[in-house]
């Protein structure tokens, strides 16, 4: 996690596993764990109501009758389950199925491991591809999720093309539990809860998945020792593996991206046991390896038109953390830190003296600080009405996690983002210097003693600063 460790304890998700081969991953349930100096345009609009519309009657009979499409599916009750009925559902290109996109694509870089593919069949219209790392390239796969066919059944009829926001089949959510309890189907991980913070917050945008899970190991070639020449070799490993990348982006119109990630001197020496093997190396051949990721960091925050949220973290030495450094080399970064607030007192520029209850990382480790409504004093967290959620269940309804980390703050920001590009530069095409402008309206230089420092504390979900809100809560 970037970079706060945090307990999860979330009902709902439970363990999961996996098998693959070259060409499709697939989940079996049944496998053993696993104007640029003027303020927004929408700063003084007023807020619009948070509240979900009721269903009108044939979304409410939809849902009522996946309710008792669930409850009516026992077989999965009894202690014998070898005869209940399973399907396989394919989560590819083939699906994609938006009633309105946008055109412009959000690059998810997480985990995204075979526990997580279940909540992607609900989701499944809007995903462009999933990728993964072999060797010096990024290659896709097609994913076939095993799952009792009811279940599948309901998820894929929720599954597009018109948008239907997790809230709204809270009822199918809680159907499930009593039938479904025993089968271990599903485990988001890291990345999971990162999509499930993101997903229904940009309504409009498809989405492209990369599972990081050899995007940022240790190149083998230093492996037997960091040298001269085995930095050379891993610097043109990650450089192809940023080509192949690329060219992913480009097919795609990626112009998002969400980076709950880092790679930092801790984190080589704390993968190198297990990747590597024998002594870690000291600190000094430990910052001089990071440089050889230099290829990807600049394709992710420093390519035309492309700008990316990033989790931020607190800083010890610069060189051992010179991805999550203020750097002119990196024009698109947005380093993403968070705030714990009931009332943050803030207005929709950003304006005011905040109260916040806990802050990570610490002023100027990040460009700014969300408010995620909610504080934790020990027990369950205290939240605001309205606060910062994700969805889960299979995107069947929505929670809120018992503690924040800039990993999960870093969707609202980048979904802030989405919405000051749609809300107020609709009709432009992403470009450096769009990419400028956006994030002096995500920091509006309206705040401090002379009002002209940038606001870099801000509380997008209070004043529905948010594509969700916009579009369909109106």
């Amino acid at each position: 996690m970037k970079k706060r460790l945090v307990l999860l304890l979330l009902s709902g998700w439970l363990a999961a596993g996996c098998g693959s081969d070259s060409s499709m991953l697939s989940f079996d349930a049944m496998q053993p764990p696993m104007d640029a100096m003027q303020p927004p345009m929408d700063v003084m609009q007023p807020p619009i109501d948070a509240a979900p519309p009721l269903l009108d009657p044939e979304l409410q009979k939809r849902v009522d009758d996946a309710v008792k499409n669930i409850e009516s599916d026992t077989c999965f009750t009894q202690d014998d389950i070898s005869q209940c009925q399973w399907a396989d559902y394919e989560v590819g290109p083939a699906q994609v199925n938006m009633a309105k996109s946008t055109g412009e694509a959000i690059l998810v870089i997480d985990s995204l491991g075979a526990g997580f593919f279940p909540g992607l069949v609900r989701y499944r219209n809007r995903i462009l591809g999933y990728y993964h790392v072999n060797g010096d390239n990024v290659e896709a796969q097609i994913l076939s999720v095993h799952l009792p066919k009811r279940l599948g059944d309901v998820l894929v009829s929720f599954a597009g093309p018109e948008f239907i926001p997790a809230s709204a089949l809270s009822s199918i959510a809680r159907a499930t539990g009593p039938f479904y309890h025993k089968l271990n189907l599903l485990f988001p991980g890291h990345g999971g809860i990162v999509f499930g913070h993101l997903v229904d917050l940009v309504p409009e945008q498809p989405l492209v998945l990369l599972d990081n899970t050899q995007f940022s190991d240790i190149p083998r070639e230093v492996c037997q020792g960091i040298d001269n020449e085995t930095l050379r070799a891993a610097t043109a490993h990650k450089a192809a593996l940023a080509a192949s990348l690329k060219q992913v982006m480009r097919d795609h119109n990626v112009r998002f991206i969400n980076a709950s990630f880092g790679d930092t001197a801790a984190t080589l020496a704390a993968q190198w046991s297990t990747q590597c093997g024998g002594a870690v190396p000291n600190a000094e051949q430990l910052q001089q390896l990071l440089h050889a990721y230099d290829p990807l960091y600049d394709l992710l925050f420093n390519s035309e038109g492309i700008i990316a949220a990033h989790a931020s973290a607190n800083l010890g030495n610069p060189a051992d953390f010179p991805f999550d450094q203020a750097n002119a080399q990196f024009p698109n970064q947005v380093r993403i830190g968070f705030i714990s607030s009931l009332a943050s007192g803030l207005d929709a520029a950003g304006r005011g003296s905040p109260h916040i209850a806990e802050q990570f990382p610490v002023d100027g480790d990040a460009d700014v600080y969300l408010n995620w409504g909610c504080e934790v004093t020990g027990g369950p967290p205290l939240c605001a009405d309205p606060h910062y959620q994700l969805t889960e269940t299979y995107g069947l309804t929505t929670t809120t996690v018992p503690l924040m980390s800039s990993s999960y703050i870093d969707p609202l920001a980048l979904a802030r983002l989405v919405n000051l590009r749609y809300a107020n530069h609709p009709g432009e095409p992403m470009s450096n210097t769009l990419i400028q402008v956006l994030k002096q309206e995500l920091t509006p230089p309206l705040c401090g003693v002379d009002g002209t420092q940038p606001c870099v504390y801000q509380d997008p979900v209070v004043h529905q600063q948010l594509e969700i809100y916009r579009l369909h809560y109106k």
